[in-house]
C-alpha cells in the first residue's frame, strides 16, 4: 500500500474525528521530511474523498514552519518522565 491510499483510507476512517485524523497524520509526517512526491500532494489537494477540513490540514501539515506541521512534530516526540512516581502504601492516604 502506497501513502496516497493509506490517506485515503486515513481519511474514510476519520471523516468526523479531528483528533483521528491528526494521529493518521502523525504517522506519515516526522521530523526527516514527507515521503510523498509533489505529482501525489497535488493529487491529494484535488481529490473528492478528503472533506474540506482534512484538505486545508494536509496542506498545513507538508507546509514546512506551519502550526499543524509543529503540532504533529510534537506529537512524535518521546516525552521522558519528569519525576519517578512514589508507591503509595495504605496508610498514606
Amino acid at each position: 500500500m502506497d501513502y496516497v491510499e493509506y490517506l485515503f483510507i486515513a481519511a474514510r476512517h476519520s471523516r468526523y474525528n479531528a483528533a483521528r485524523w491528526f494521529r493518521y497524520l502523525r504517522k506519515i509526517i516526522d521530523k526527516y521530511g514527507i515521503a510523498f512526491t509533489q505529482e501525489q500532494i497535488n493529487y491529494l489537494y484535488n481529490s473528492d474523498e478528503l472533506t474540506p477540513f482534512q484538505r486545508v490540514s494536509l496542506k498545513a501539515a507538508f507546509k514546512e514552519g506551519s502550526i499543524t506541521r509543529q503540532y504533529l512534530l510534537n506529537l512524535n516526540q518521546i516525552i521522558a518522565p519528569t519525576k519517578p512516581v512514589k508507591a503509595r502504601g495504605k496508610h498514606d492516604r
